[in-house]
């Protein structure tokens, strides 16, 4: 490895995926020990990225192993295997998490009700990765592709039997003793799924957006229309009783002012789980960006230049550190510690060491990614829920702009909440 290119790319890649690695196994250890996790889609299907995350970062850091000369043709099937089955279905668990977002934020769907697509969403992915990736061994693909083994001809420089059906050389059979028409199945089983994909995530990033944007509007419409006098509606006058009954003293302006700041929660958690859902994609892109460059360099008939090489290595091999960083961003930014490398440790040894945790810091641990997913529910569970107590009430009446802390606490403290619209509980 006497180029400097390939020594930093193969340095860069090895801490990028061991990082990557360590990113899904606190993923994986956050969903697995909370039971709360366990039961929502949206972090099964988490845990599934984190699964594909970790495979292929494995097998990426011990590439040398797999490789000839060190290795030999099982080993590299078996490496080939393993990214491609990772690569292809993180790629549609990817998807299946967009449309989760899509349907829960725009649309309104249910927990109840995403579940019915949970086949679709969670199995599907592993069907596609896992044929693709053996329909490419049964065809003898994978060999030796610069820095691992993956769908590749070898010899490298080998003509295809396309090639030699289309007139492109004068040979009559081909010469690849392995991998024969492997660039056409990299577009089949690879990039043009990876760019189909990447243009689902800004045509869903783009939806959001606009739902959320529109529920802005009409939340400023309501903030100005609730402060004139209005006729009581069936609506609000059930609303007056039922608080009437939980604490024998609130009146219909009480009311009212719980809804506006229910709408107000509201439209703050769903922006919260918009930005997660932005995030996820943009460290998608993040992670494929480089390589997408480079085969768009080589589609167009391009050099590659040299530095794009350990660019590639190392951002392709750090998807679950981009997926940690987004799901752990709010724990990290409530934890007490006064230091970046304190709060890092602490979140490390929650997830991965938390065998050696103390039971009261154990307990205190409310989890990783942000509970963005408390929505409105959540508040008007409390214009709803029969016997609702008094406390309650005047803790939504009395925060001011922090209603949304207060709800957490609530919910945190034990509150249930009985709406399943977008709405995550909260274990203790």
């Amino acid at each position: 490895m006497s180029n400097p290119y390939d020594l930093a790319r193969s340095i860069l890649q090895k801490i990028s995926c061991t990082l990557s690695a360590t990113g899904s196994l606190m993923i994986t250890s956050q969903v697995l020990r909370k039971k709360a996790n366990r039961v929502k889609l949206q972090q099964r299907i988490l845990l599934a990225i984190s699964f594909c995350d970790f495979c292929t970062s494995t097998v990426w850091v011990f590439t040398d192993l797999f490789m000839p000369p060190r290795g030999n043709q099982r080993t590299c099937d078996a490496q080939g295997f393993i990214i491609q089955f990772g690569n292809t279905s993180n790629m549609m668990l990817m998807v299946a998490l967009q449309v989760q977002y899509l349907l829960i934020i725009k649309y309104g769907w249910s927990e109840t009700k995403m579940k019915k697509l949970e086949p679709f969403l969670l199995i599907l992915p592993f069907c596609f990765g896992t044929s693709t990736a053996t329909a490419a061994l049964s065809l003898k693909l994978f060999n030796p592709a610069n820095w691992d083994c993956w769908i590749a001809p070898y010899p490298d420089e080998c003509t295809s039997s396309y090639e030699i059906s289309h007139g492109n050389s004068d040979l009559e059979v081909t010469d690849c003793v392995r991998g024969d028409n492997a660039r056409i199945f990299q577009w089949a089983f690879f990039f043009a799924l990876l760019w189909a994909v990447a243009v689902f995530c800004i045509f869903v990033m783009i939806m959001i957006t606009k739902s959320v944007e529109k529920a802005e509007r009409k939340s400023a419409s309501f903030s100005v229309n609730a402060n004139r006098p209005n006729r009581p509606t069936q609506t609000t006058r059930r609303h007056s009783i039922q608080a009437l009954n939980a604490d024998g003293r609130l009146t219909l302006t009480d009311v009212n002012v719980i809804q506006r700041r229910t709408g107000r929660i509201e439209l703050v958690l769903t922006t919260r789980v918009k930005m997660q859902c932005i995030l996820y994609a943009l460290g998608f892109f993040v992670v494929w960006g480089f390589p997408t460059i480079a085969r768009m360099i080589q589609l167009f008939g391009g050099t590659i230049h040299p530095i794009l090489l350990p660019l590639s290595g190392f951002f392709v091999g750090s998807q679950g550190l981009w997926n940690a960083m987004i799901y752990f961003r709010s724990k990290y930014s409530t934890l007490l510690e006064d230091h970046w490398w304190q709060k890092l440790w602490r979140l490390i040894k929650l997830n991965l060491l938390f065998c050696f945790e103390h039971d009261g810091e154990e307990r205190n641990d409310d989890g990783g990614e942000e509970n963005d997913h408390v929505s409105s529910s959540i508040a008007r569970s409390f214009l709803t829920r029969a016997g609702a107590s008094k406390w309650s009430f005047f803790q939504l009446i009395g925060h001011g702009e922090n209603s949304d802390d207060t709800l957490r606490s609530d919910v945190q403290a034990g509150e249930s909440c009985r709406s399943d619209n977008i709405c995550h509980d909260v274990e203790q």
